[in-house]
C-alpha cells in the first residue's frame, strides 16, 4: 500500500486539490436559507431579520420586522444589532448575493446562526410572499 502512494504521490495530490477545489465553493458560500425555511421561521418568531439594501430598495417594500442595516455601515452599526447574536438571523439583500458576505461579516463577528436568504427579495416577490412598506 505505502508503495502505491509513493509512486503515485503526485496523482494522489492532483486528486486531493481538485476534490478542494470542488468543496471551497460550497464551504465558502455559508448558510443559504430558502424562502419557505425563512417563512416558518419568521412565523415562528425564532428568527430576526436584517436587511443591508440601500434606503430606496428598503423603502420599496421590506419584509415586515426587518432591521434596516444598509451593507456600506454594516461594520459601524455592529453595535446595534449585537443583541441578536445567540439568535438565528436571516440577512436579506436584492439578489441574495450582498447578504452572503454580509453574513461572512456577522459569522466573524460573533454571531453563531446566520442564513442568507436564498434568491433574496426578488426571489421573495416572485413567489408571492408578503412585504410591507
Amino acid at each position: 500500500m505505502l508503495n502505491f502512494i509513493w509512486d503515485n504521490v503526485f496523482l494522489i495530490c492532483v486528486i486531493v486539490y481538485c476534490i478542494g477545489a470542488l468543496l471551497w465553493p460550497r464551504i465558502r458560500r455559508g448558510a443559504r436559507i430558502s424562502h419557505t425555511v425563512a417563512t416558518t421561521m419568521i412565523n415562528k418568531g425564532k428568527a430576526a431579520i436584517i436587511d443591508i439594501r440601500d434606503q430606496k430598495e428598503y423603502k420599496a417594500g421590506h419584509l415586515l420586522n426587518a432591521i434596516h442595516v444598509p451593507y456600506d455601515s454594516l461594520e459601524e452599526r455592529m453595535p446595534r444589532i449585537e443583541k441578536l447574536k445567540s439568535q438565528p438571523v436571516i440577512v436579506v439583500c436584492e439578489d441574495g448575493k450582498r447578504s452572503r458576505t454580509a453574513a461572512d461579516l456577522l459569522r466573524k463577528a460573533g454571531f453563531t446562526q446566520v442564513f442568507s436568504l436564498d434568491g433574496g427579495m426578488t426571489g421573495w416577490k416572485t413567489n408571492s410572499l408578503p412585504v410591507t412598506q
